[in-house]
């Protein structure tokens, strides 16, 4: 329970976190102070720079988190993606990543992750996982999917790769809280070091532009 407690740590008006305190010389971030670079960097899929947002639909914070993540999304240039990836730590995290990767294939996938938090806030104390599921077929059903349709994609083989696929990039990023962003593979943002989500988002555009010098210097 820790590492899902383990989320954002916004304390305005911390002297520690303000931007003069922080920066470099140069008025750069700092790596160790607002972002750390992974000892074994993950591969890109693609020639894209992915900004990565660990997240779970349990988590308040991540649901806040996402009207900002979004609108900085707006502002990516071309070859700069974000993607959303469900964090997994028990059996619970794993329905709610299953949910998450059928839903990215209905019609109204953004109007049902923007629901899904709500959804299954609501659903956290409830710990009979067979209720949970049963809920959340109910939830899916009032966009078009029948609770058959929901339980055999559940158990489908794609769904469950895609969750391999999550954990084992969870695992690869040593992922300990949510939301967390990761950019490109290789630098964690270390969330404790901003003074708002603004900053967050900040430190993410630094890091893409600093990125995009690396690639352009192998």
């Amino acid at each position: 329970m820790k590492k899902i407690l383990a989320i954002l740590c916004f304390t305005l008006a911390v002297a520690g976190c303000s931007d003069s305190f922080n920066l470099d010389a140069d008025g750069n971030y700092v790596e160790g102070v607002h972002y750390r670079e992974l000892a074994a960097p993950i591969a890109a899929s693609s020639n894209n720079i992915s900004v990565t947002e660990f997240f779970w639909y349990g988590c308040p914070h991540c649901e806040l988190f996402e009207k900002p993540l979004h609108k900085w999304q707006q502002t990516l240039t071309d070859g700069v993606v974000l993607v959303q990836s469900p964090a997994v730590w028990n059996e619970a995290m794993k329905l709610h990543a299953k949910v998450f990767f059928i839903a990215q294939q209905m019609p109204d996938k953004q109007k049902i992750h923007a629901a899904l938090f709500q959804e299954i806030i609501g659903l956290r104390e409830i710990t009979d996982l067979n209720i949970q599921q049963a809920k959340l077929a109910e939830f899916l059903a009032d966009y078009g999917l029948s609770e058959q349709e929901f339980n055999d994609k559940l158990n489908s083989a794609d769904i469950i790769s895609k969750l391999k696929q999550a954990m084992l990039l969870m695992s690869s990023a040593e992922i300990q809280g949510t939301p967390t962003l990761l950019v490109n593979g290789r630098y964690i943002i270390l969330n404790e070091s901003a003074s708002s989500v603004e900053q967050v988002m900040d430190i993410a555009s630094y890091l893409v532009e600093l990125e995009k010098t690396r690639l352009s210097n192998p």
